[in-house]
């Protein structure tokens, strides 16, 4: 059967032309295999900063700021931290990124034409702070930035089963260009509609738009901005939080109706305290009011930000100062045993803060959906690297390169790396790639 003209009647009957009949039906069919491709492409780039740049990640982790939160959250705070250190986080001297690394060795190669299209724009990729405007279907949203107020499409195209998301919730993530829209890259995390107007305010306040654009900013604050998110999203939680005592709850009812404007780090340092407190000492409880200025006060201190006078706190709080100080003292001298028996708060003790029983309100935490990689693919880019390595130091010889294909396919061979492998096609292959590297490093 001759295949219909795109500008033709559909042969079908339906009286549309062939491209918006059944030729839009095939023409949706490759695109959902581009984005398939796509997604895996995600993965590979993702894997290819574990496996190359294991040391330079572990060495940004040490000093992550998500150390000591719940596991999940710490988990996927720093998931976050390294799709952005992928982007724009330089790995030597000349300004190289671990993306811009990826580009110049052969795995991206790998991928048809149409997805080495949309990869060679992910050098645009820009962190994102976007509120859902609307929800087209459960993979394309439509969002809108909270810095610009620009709204976008959005698509997340790898396959993990995604959460139940609200239109009004906010979305950070790292987006990279997908044709006319944006996708995300690996993962995201959702902040409650509740915390939205929190967050955009702390964030409209790190940014100055007189020096830098949005992009840039985001670009180069992303850390201490997630930061903020992280501890937005803890402040949320922690406020629909049953603390199972009434006088309990009063005091942190207290603390959410005078502290609107504070910053979520140092009212989720406060919850923390509150928490350990609680489940410790079971303390008696007078005034809820004093024991809300003391966690204000104390926060403050271990947050390291935004200090308050111990006479203004009390008088905003409407309660003597000396019953605040002796409250504070109380809570500092629980804090300081916390610490000495290494507890830490409640380090990474994380069913009290998840575990609701409601699952249509889980919070979206995964390991990146990360699987292992190939071992034969694996083994390619190690030889490739050291084809790469001996010809910087010997220079170019053909014959060298011949050789090192045949003791790789041997190796490879010995150690079952070839089951279902045609040797001849691999070693075309192998061939290909070493040509194609050298021509782009220069040497041919």
């Amino acid at each position: 059967m001759v295949k219909a003209s795109r500008n033709n009647l559909c042969p079908c009957g339906s009286g549309k032309t062939y491209k918006h009949c059944c030729g839009k039906k095939e023409a949706v069919s490759i695109e959902s295999l581009i984005d398939r491709e796509v997604a895996k492409c995600m993965q590979d780039v993702f894997s290819f900063a574990l496996e190359r740049y294991e040391e330079e990640l572990a060495f940004m982790m040490s000093g992550s700021p998500f150390q000591g939160l719940p596991n999940e959250l710490e988990t996927s705070a720093n998931l976050l931290l390294t799709n952005w250190a992928i982007f724009h986080r330089h790995v030597d001297d000349k300004g190289m990124t671990i993306f811009s690394a990826y580009m110049r060795s052969r795995r991206r190669t790998r991928w048809r034409p149409a997805v080495q299209t949309h990869l060679k724009r992910w050098d645009e990729a820009v962190p994102s702070f976007d509120e859902i405007i609307h929800i087209e279907d459960e993979r394309r949203f439509l969002v809108r930035d909270l810095l610009t107020r620009k709204e976008k499409y959005v698509r997340f195209l790898t396959p993990e089963e995604l959460p139940s998301a609200r239109e009004g919730d906010v979305l950070v993530g790292c987006l990279v260009p997908h044709g006319d829209e944006w996708a995300y890259f690996m993962k995201v995390l959702p902040i409650p509609k509740s915390g939205k107007d929190r967050l955009a305010r702390a964030l409209q306040a790190e940014w100055n738009p007189d020096t830098k654009t949005c992009e840039v900013f985001l670009r180069e604050s992303f850390p201490e901005l997630l930061e903020i998110a992280v501890h937005e999203l803890l402040w949320q939680l922690l406020s629909e939080k049953d603390w199972g005592d009434r006088d309990q709850d009063d005091v942190f009812r207290e603390l959410k109706k005078k502290e609107e404007t504070t910053s979520s780090l140092v009212l989720s340092e406060a919850a923390f305290l509150w928490r350990a407190y609680c489940e410790m000492d079971e303390p008696v409880i007078k005034n809820p009011a004093v024991y809300a200025a003391a966690l204000r006060y104390l926060a403050s201190e271990m947050a390291g930000r935004e200090f308050v006078n111990m006479e203004k706190v009390a008088e905003h709080y409407g309660v003597p100062v000396e019953e605040v100080e002796a409250a504070v003292m109380e809570l500092f001298l629980f804090r300081t045993e916390l610490l000495d028996d290494g507890d830490d708060e409640g380090e990474n003790d994380d069913e009290w803060l998840f575990d609701d029983g409601d699952d249509g309100d889980e919070i979206w935490f995964d390991d990146g959906g990360m699987e292992d990689g190939d071992e034969l693919d694996r083994a390619i880019e190690e030889w490739l690297d050291q084809v790469e390595e001996l010809f910087d130091c010997e220079g170019w010889d053909v014959d060298q390169v011949h050789r090192l294909i045949d003791k790789a396919i041997r190796t490879w061979k010995k150690d079952g790396l070839l089951e279902g492998v045609d040797a001849a096609e691999l070693r075309k292959e192998l061939e290909e790639l070493v040509w194609e590297t050298f021509a782009e490093r220069g040497f041919l």
